[in-house]
């Protein structure tokens, strides 16, 4: 049997440098070997010990390869798909289950409804995976206060902008916001999920405090062209503007299947973040993590299949990270 290994890595001074340097933080060999010698035994002991365990799931979802929103789509499955679980546990908020033909993989949990019959690990649920998580969203909700853009000690624009509608008001109130969750405060979603959540449930999750991986596509957008926005008074200084970046499920994809996450001018002095530095993960293999603030961008739901996918953002963001050999590295902790 082959042995696991990994690649020798080359060494970089600093992250900057190994960001420039893409390849080398990925690419690493997997060893499934052993997971698909001892798989068929596991399950097999499995279909006895839990009377082949049966769950539905709740909407169109992905089936992948891997407990990862990262990892390859084996096959789309529909609403409704009976599915049978390899495992009653959750590995990553995934069940690892086979669909009805044959072809085994792993489904977010959020969209999976364990039937009656299904033994479980804990008591028995009073609501589905999908509910729980709506809970946990609206029970992490935090509204947001915005705040002035502060330039040599005056102020230059005031906490909502120049914006005179109440739509637009309410919306710079959420995006000039300036505070930073906790570490444990951050809700998990995966790319898809959030790209997915429903437009008629903007009041309960906007202002929940969120956690994406994805990628970098296509730019760093530096909004300093046109008329400006109404959020930053319309000023076209390089530090009076938004950056929009586009962070897509794979690599180097077009904007029309990106969810918009951006930093603000109000929040950028607090990093170290550059557009060299995000440049460098542009359309390249490596994973981000993006923390930050939900947000419901309602007036651009006309741009949603050409210029985003969706116009639920990460609004503003509060956290970069970008995996390294397993391990998720802040981009304010560059030297």
């Amino acid at each position: 049997m082959k042995e696991c290994g990994s690649r020798m890595q080359p060494h970089f001074p600093n992250l900057l440098d190994t960001l420039r340097h893409a390849h080398s933080l990925f690419g690493q060999e997997e060893c499934p070997a052993m997971k698909h010698v001892l798989r068929p035994f596991a399950f097999s002991l499995l279909l006895t010990a839990h009377a082949m365990a049966q769950a539905t799931v709740t909407r169109n979802v992905n089936l992948r390869s891997d407990a990862s929103t990262s990892s390859e789509v084996v096959e789309k499955l529909k609403s409704g798909t009976q599915l049978q679980l390899v495992e009653p546990d959750k590995t990553n908020g995934f069940y690892n289950v086979t669909a009805p033909d044959g072809q085994d993989g792993w489904v977010w949990s959020h969209y999976v409804k364990l039937l009656e019959s299904t033994p479980s690990p804990t008591s028995t649920p009073t609501s589905t995976p999908q509910a729980d998580f709506s809970s946990q969203l609206m029970s992490a909700r935090k509204p947001g206060s915005g705040q002035p853009l502060i330039e040599s000690g005056s102020e230059v624009c005031g906490p909502t902008g120049d914006a005179t509608n109440s739509t637009a008001i309410a919306l710079n109130n959420s995006k000039n916001r300036t505070d930073v969750p906790g570490d444990s405060d951050y809700i998990d979603i995966g790319w898809s999920d959030l790209a997915n959540l429903p437009s008629d449930r903007a009041n309960d999750f906007v202002g929940v405090p969120v956690r994406v991986v994805g990628f970098l596509s296509h730019k760093i957008n530096v909004e300093n062209t046109g008329s400006g926005e109404s959020t930053n008074c319309h000023l076209l200084g390089d530090s009076e503007v938004d950056w929009h970046i586009y962070l897509t499920h794979s690599p180097a994809q077009p904007i029309s299947q990106a969810i918009i996450v951006e930093t603000t001018p109000r929040t950028r002095p607090q990093h170290k973040w550059t557009t060299d530095l995000l440049n460098a993960l542009v359309n390249s293999q490596t994973q981000v993590r993006i923390s930050g603030w939900l947000m419901y961008e309602s007036e651009h739901v006309g741009a949603i299949g050409a210029q985003r996918a969706t116009v639920w953002e990460v609004h503003p963001i509060t956290k970069i990270e970008v995996q390294s050999d397993g391990t998720w590295i802040d981009l304010d902790s560059q030297p």
